[in-house]
């Protein structure tokens, strides 16, 4: 009976090379191969919250379809118009889901880049193509000149209800309102322009005109969803290796926290044991940079 002899020579203390296995050898069918394949500058729909970031394409829920933009000579924040795609001639006319999805910005003042604090993923800014960051006042106005970012440059995005393939994003200001857009009321057969439409951030209870879809670039999209798959800040993989489970507002969550955003002096290293839940509350509600100051504050007394 013959076997099948490898014919590769090999040497007494030879180690063997591990092979390399690709994402969905590691973790099944992620969805890691559907949009890994295409151009990593295109724009793409997040599926998840912690999927927008980067530079991102706003777009807001009017007709005809116009976007989240900044006027740097004018020093406004306004609806600009998107450049609609044409439909082959002899075709029928694009449909709203086929239009948003292959509908790109055209004008860097059209993308604003989204970015995080450390420690606070649930809590975006948004800066403009002038490194200015979006501001929402206590009033509702928006604006874009601020060059730092501080609590009215904070925003709080969640999901709406609607398609997971191009779903759709509330976004609540520090004062707990919600970005949204007012169309004037148009008489019968009148076209309203974008220049008509006025951003507003004072809105108490969410609706249709609420609900902006964005759209990041590609690479920054996977990213995070890899990131997500190896285990997000403030998770740590289970001890049998079953998977990645919540760290959040445990001892060891605490301690390398405040190794590296609370020591002082010569590395001294203080643990509360009474608070942790405090501080895991004050994550939660959107006030973590304040509790932990007030905390630094009495741990050094």
């Amino acid at each position: 009976m013959s076997a099948t002899v490898s014919k590769k020579l090999k040497f007494k203390g030879e180690k063997a090379k591990k092979k390399k296995r690709s994402h969905k050898e590691i973790g099944g069918d992620d969805g890691l191969g559907d949009i890994e394949s295409g151009d990593p500058a295109d724009w793409i729909f997040p599926k998840n919250v912690l999927e927008v970031t980067g530079p991102s394409f706003i777009i807001l829920p009017t007709q005809p379809p116009s976007c989240l933009a900044w006027d740097p000579v004018r020093h406004r924040v306004y609806a600009s118009a998107i450049t609609l795609p044409v439909a082959p001639e002899g075709t029928d006319e694009l449909s709203t889901n086929e239009i948003l999805e292959v509908v790109e910005p055209t004008d860097v003042n059209q993308v604003w880049v989204i970015s995080r604090l450390s420690g606070l993923e649930d809590v975006i800014s948004l800066r403009s193509s002038s490194g200015t960051f979006l501001t929402a006042a206590p009033s509702g106005a928006l604006s874009a000149s601020t060059p730092s970012r501080g609590p009215l440059e904070s925003f709080t995005p969640s999901m709406s209800d609607g398609s997971s393939l191009r779903p759709s994003f509330n976004l609540k200001t520090n004062s707990a309102k919600y970005l949204s857009v007012d169309v004037p009321d148009q008489k019968p057969l009148e076209t309203t322009t974008s220049n008509k439409f006025e951003l507003r951030g004072d809105v108490e209870t969410l609706g249709d005109m609420e609900n902006w879809k964005v759209k990041c670039q590609r690479e920054f999209v996977v990213k995070a969803r890899i990131e997500a798959m190896g285990g997000m800040k403030g998770k740590k993989r289970a001890a049998d290796g079953a998977g990645y489970v919540d760290s959040a507002g445990t001892l060891d969550d605490e301690k390398e926290r405040n190794r590296k955003y609370q020591t002082w002096g010569s590395g001294l290293s203080v643990v509360s044991h009474d608070d942790r839940h405090d501080i895991k509350k004050a994550r939660k509600e959107g006030r973590i940079n304040e509790a932990m100051l007030d905390r630094r504050a009495k741990l050094k007394q």
